[in-house]
């Protein structure tokens, strides 16, 4: 995809998310505290009516970027091209985010006014396992993924078959709930670290954008990083620490949607082994700590993740955000290396 391009979904997110932000945060905190105020406060001070619901306004950052892509592909005349967009796929990516976000609204609205569904984890699961199964029978018909799992090290393709539909859609929700654990688990923003999800999947978007940029047939995941790279950028102007919106539910499960979809559209899922080994980290550290409290009543670590566990041995937000970038940019180069080997096997 063009620079040009890319550079206009950005400005376009950019701009219209920080203007979103402004103009909505006073909203969202009516639902929160019942009062209505224009004025939000000092923007490097905490004063307890930050709201959640930031996923509302990523989704219509995020469909602003996402038409201004179109848009100029249509213009460059890329759109007949090698590497072309298939309309469906993408609007397949647009409804699976859209129903997930959904879940995540209903979530935080629950949670801030005590009304609403409140829906059980189970039934949420679901839902996002049907839509994801759904998700993944049109990515294979529009060519957007295949059935094939391609093994580094020269070790060959396996043909998953059928399985292939249960297994993406396995693997979409286990990257959705890795997204919500590593912003708060359970959604208590105590536990959380204002700004770090935004910017870990910042920085594994844009080094999914970099990597598919070498290649034609990774357009779609190109885009989907690029946007997602807005939308990020819009909402850590008001939700890096100390946070004047939290992302709550909506917010984590929109990046982590788009997480997934980045990962499947490339055709190469193990890119996520390396491009998101914060998100496994926080899982594995956290599942760890679940299981030796079950067997032995003692506690592992000081937090439900490892982000927390780091903030309560007195990290602070700066140093646990920037140390999780950095790995996850080093992650980067496994993202590289992978899709480079992928394009010389695909060559081959």
């Amino acid at each position: 995809m063009d620079w040009q391009i890319q550079s206009v979904v950005l400005v376009t997110e950019i701009a219209a998310g920080m203007i979103f932000f402004r103009l909505l945060i006073p909203f969202f905190r009516r639902v929160k505290t019942g009062k209505f105020d224009l004025y939000i406060g000092d923007r490097f001070k905490k004063d307890g009516s930050e709201p959640k619901f930031a996923g509302v306004v990523m989704l219509m950052s995020a469909v602003l970027g996402l038409t201004a892509g179109l848009i100029g592909r249509g213009v460059k005349g890329e759109l007949e091209n090698a590497g072309t967009l298939n309309i469906t796929a993408v609007l397949g990516c647009g409804a699976v985010v859209l129903v997930i976000t959904a879940l995540g609204i209903a979530q935080d609205y629950h949670d801030q006014t005590k009304r609403g569904t409140g829906l059980k984890t189970r039934w949420v699961i679901l839902i996002e396992f049907v839509v994801c199964l759904g998700f993944s029978f049109i990515a294979v018909k529009t060519g957007a993924a295949g059935t094939k799992l391609l093994l580094p090290f020269h070790l060959g393709n396996i043909e998953l078959g059928f399985t292939f539909y249960p297994l993406t859609a396995a693997l979409m929700i286990g990257i959705i709930n890795l997204t919500e654990l590593h912003d708060c688990p359970g959604g208590v923003t105590d536990y959380g670290c204002d700004g770090l999800c935004g910017t870990t999947v910042m920085m594994f978007s844009l080094a999914c954008a970099g990597a598919c940029s070498l290649y034609p047939w990774a357009v779609l995941p190109q885009l989907l990083s690029v946007v997602t790279v807005g939308c990020c950028a819009a909402y850590l102007f008001w939700g890096l620490s100390p946070s004047k919106m939290y992302l709550g539910r909506s917010g984590s499960k929109f990046l982590g949607v788009m997480a997934a979809l980045i990962t499947v559209t490339t055709d190469l899922p193990l890119i996520y082994l390396t491009g998101g080994i914060v998100f496994i980290a926080d899982g594995v550290c956290t599942l760890l700590g679940f299981v030796v409290f079950k067997h032995k009543k003692q506690l592992l670590f000081k937090g439900l993740t490892l982000h927390g566990h780091l903030s309560k041995r007195g990290w602070g937000d700066y140093k646990i955000i920037g140390i999780s970038a950095i790995v996850t940019l080093l992650g980067a180069i496994g993202v590289f290396m992978y899709i480079i080997y992928a394009n010389g096997i695909l060559l081959e």
